[in-house]
């Protein structure tokens, strides 16, 4: 089954033969983009999926429904990312759509061959192809700049370490504040490397979330920094779902700052924010999820809105990328993050909309 780029490979399950062609005929009529290629079971339908490049599987479902949705669970098992509609006859029951979802479709609509549902369905198998091939790009352009990245900082580091070596081999030999200027230098585009690659990783989202204990890893994440004669306080009993090591990161580049701009007998604040229920007509629950606080001297209003962006920093010795990692590693996991005025007038970092694991 070959087709042009620009066109939509449709592989069909439906029977008897005269219903798909039916399908087959109203989907392509419908859509010249559209090349479908039919068959009967399930078996045939794995062959045609092996041999050919297909944009989307219909299932066209008979009466009873249960086979069909059969056969979407039997494909998605082998193919977890390629868009499965099920077609089925005939109106479903609320739970039999709710079990078509459960099996692996991507959607649920009626077909009915040549007749006015013919452009609906038309319409959904377009929106899943072409979500699914978003997705797909996205994925490619993420593993190029990642490749991208890797390659840049390999390139980099290797001169670097080198004039970091000489660099101390000098100094062992003469005292110049020049080459103490120049350490600094490769220093710091070492440290900028570093934090590039670790920006560069962190908007992917995380592949599974597992039970976190917030207070053991805020300690052990603690004992990470340098944090000279500042203390940690943690005040939390909560296991949330999260990458271990990217909330890690998240809560290692706080400490960081709360240290880096509160001084060195800073205490930081590490508690959790438990839901609330407003007492409106229409109740709702605000979101839940921890803070990181610290007593210092805080942000100001006007620079809360500008923490998170890359570059920004106010330290002289500040790449700008850590605030920034931050919020990465919160959105990835679909995460809120806020700065605000701590109860102790340093800085507040709230976390929001995370799942606790109950």
């Amino acid at each position: 089954m070959s087709s042009p780029s620009n066109s939509i490979a449709v592989a069909l399950i439906a029977r008897p033969s005269e219903r798909a062609a039916e399908i087959e005929t109203s989907l392509e009529r419908a859509d010249g983009r559209f090349v479908v290629e039919s068959v009967a079971e399930v078996d045939a339908a794995r062959e045609v999926l092996r041999e050919s490049t297909i944009d989307c599987l219909v299932v066209a479902g008979g009466p009873g429904e249960a086979a069909g949705v059969s056969i979407v669970e039997t494909i998605r098992d082998r193919h977890p990312t390629l868009p499965i509609v099920f077609a089925p006859a005939e109106p479903l029951e609320p739970d039999a759509v709710a079990e078509a979802f459960e099996a692996g479709a991507t959607d649920v609509v009626r077909a009915c061959g040549d007749s006015d549902r013919t452009p609906v369905l038309v319409h959904r198998i377009s929106n899943a192809v072409e979500s699914a091939r978003a997705v797909a790009e996205a994925e490619r352009q993420r593993q190029r700049l990642d490749a991208f990245v890797r390659g840049v900082s390999h390139d980099l580091r290797n001169p670097l370490n080198v004039a970091q070596g000489r660099l101390e081999l000098a100094q062992s030999d003469c005292d110049s504040d020049h080459l103490d200027h120049a350490t600094a230098a490769v220093d710091r585009t070492l440290e900028l490397i570093a934090d590039l690659l670790t920006l560069a990783k962190q908007g992917e989202k995380p592949r599974e979330l597992e039970p976190v204990d917030l207070s053991t890893l805020a300690d052990d994440c603690w004992a990470n920094v340098e944090t000279a004669d500042a203390t940690l306080v943690v005040d939390s009993d909560r296991r949330i779902l999260a990458d271990p090591s990217r909330l890690k990161q998240l809560l290692e580049n706080l400490f960081r700052n709360a240290v880096d701009h509160g001084g060195d007998d800073v205490t930081v604040y590490v508690g959790d924010i438990s839901p609330m229920y407003t007492t409106t007509r229409a109740e709702t629950v605000l979101p839940s999820g921890f803070f990181v606080e610290d007593d210092g001297p805080g942000i100001p209003p006007e620079d809360r809105k500008r923490v998170f962006k890359v570059g920004y920093t106010t330290e002289e010795s500040g790449t700008g990328f850590g605030l920034n990692i931050v919020k990465e590693v919160a959105s990835a996991h679909g995460w809120e993050i806020a700065v605000s005025e701590g109860a102790r007038g340093g800085a507040r970092f709230e976390i929001t909309g995370v799942e606790s694991d109950e």
